[in-house]
């Protein structure tokens, strides 16, 4: 399994799932996770910690806070600003990999929506995606 940043040769990372495996995705609606990202939510698969090592490159980490009161760490790629991962300092079993990073390939086996964390903060406009009203353009804005 690999994961790439924005610029492709400068960091990689990868674990021993093989392409044949179907990966658990969970969707955090929660404030911290949308603006880390960017977005209006975090999309993830979850993986062992133990078996998630960067192949090349160091990536660069921001501690962040939780309601919980634990740390959540983040990493993310100090070039392009790539968010890589998400972990929390109480749990040394998994780390959440942002999709986005994953190559093609490995992609298309996070075809199923596992669960939705943080829901109550899920922005109302996400419940429009896919809906019949939406235009749909196949390249960007201008196309």
């Amino acid at each position: 399994l690999r994961y790439y940043c924005t610029f492709l040769t400068n960091y990689n990372y990868s674990n021993n799932k093989s392409v044949a495996d179907k990966y658990q995705l969970i969707i955090c609606h929660c404030t911290n996770c949308k603006r880390y990202t960017g977005s209006g939510f975090s999309a993830n698969i979850i993986v062992p910690q133990t078996s998630f090592e960067y192949t090349k490159g160091t990536p660069k980490l921001y501690t962040d806070s939780s309601k919980r009161g634990v740390q959540v760490l983040r990493e993310f790629c100090p070039d392009c600003g790539t968010p890589f991962t998400s972990r929390s300092s109480d749990d040394e079993e998994v780390v959440a990999v942002k999709s986005g990073t994953l190559d093609d390939e490995h992609r298309l086996k996070c075809s199923e929506l596992e669960m939705e964390i943080y829901y109550h903060r899920k922005d109302g406009w996400v419940d429009g995606l896919g809906s019949e009203g939406v235009k749909k353009v196949d390249g960007s804005m201008g196309s």
